[in-house]
């Protein structure tokens, strides 16, 4: 009798043990997140694997956007070939650009099919889910767009520089191009004309007479 009850014991301990060990393998199953965001007026869909193991072969397809204007859907290369993402990995691609302008105020969100495999158990995973814009962002979104930022804040300072030196010519001041000087000018095109007709010269303030005459 007792050798019954310890192998009744045994093979409930056993069963409990599988059960265990299934919920464990279940647990760190990959699993898919989604995030639509904007960043420079282009809309982005982030991918990513929360699970503790590999999703292989995974397929996105966007099939709808709603309510982004007349912009459609213009999709990276990325959502059109399979990929892979390890635990906690995560992948992102422009799905289109943000339809807000002036007059239209947007909140995208988008109709996907997901298409992926898991280690264990029912390995083809298939579903259809909406994602909706985020206007926060939780991190900064890091993207390539091949632009030297350098260059145009250099261009930017050259421009500056050049509208200061017309603004100088025609407002008979001496303002350098770090001077921050809300100035009104006493002088115009129209009396520097006369002043050529006339034979005069025009005034020309220095820049210490410019400041001291705005402050």
């Amino acid at each position: 009798m007792i050798e019954v009850i310890a192998i009744i014991i045994s093979g409930i301990t056993l069963i409990f043990t599988i059960i265990n060990q299934i919920n464990i393998i279940k647990d760190k199953e990959p699993q898919l997140s989604f995030s639509l965001k904007s960043f420079n007026g282009i809309l982005y869909l982030m991918v990513t694997n929360n699970g503790g193991t590999p999703a292989k072969n995974i397929r996105i397809k966007v099939e709808k956007i709603y309510n982004n204007g007349n912009c459609g859907i213009q999709e990276d290369q990325i959502f059109e070939i399979p990929f892979e993402l390890a635990s906690h990995e995560s992948v992102q691609g422009m799905i289109g650009f943000n339809g807000e302008n002036i007059s239209n105020h947007v909140f995208p969100y988008v109709d996907i099919k997901v298409q992926y495999q898991k280690p264990h158990f029912k390995r083809n995973v298939k579903y259809e889910r909406e994602v909706f814009y985020t206007a926060s962002a939780e991190r900064k979104i890091n993207v390539e767009t091949n632009m030297n930022l350098n260059d145009i804040e250099h261009n930017i300072n050259n421009m500056h520089k050049s509208l200061l030196r017309l603004a100088n010519y025609f407002d008979g001041n001496e303002i350098a191009p770090f001077d921050e000087l809300n100035i009104v000018s006493s002088n115009h095109f129209q009396k520097d004309l006369l002043n050529t007709k006339n034979e005069v010269s025009s005034e020309i303030k220095s820049r210490e007479e410019s400041i001291e005459s705005r402050l």
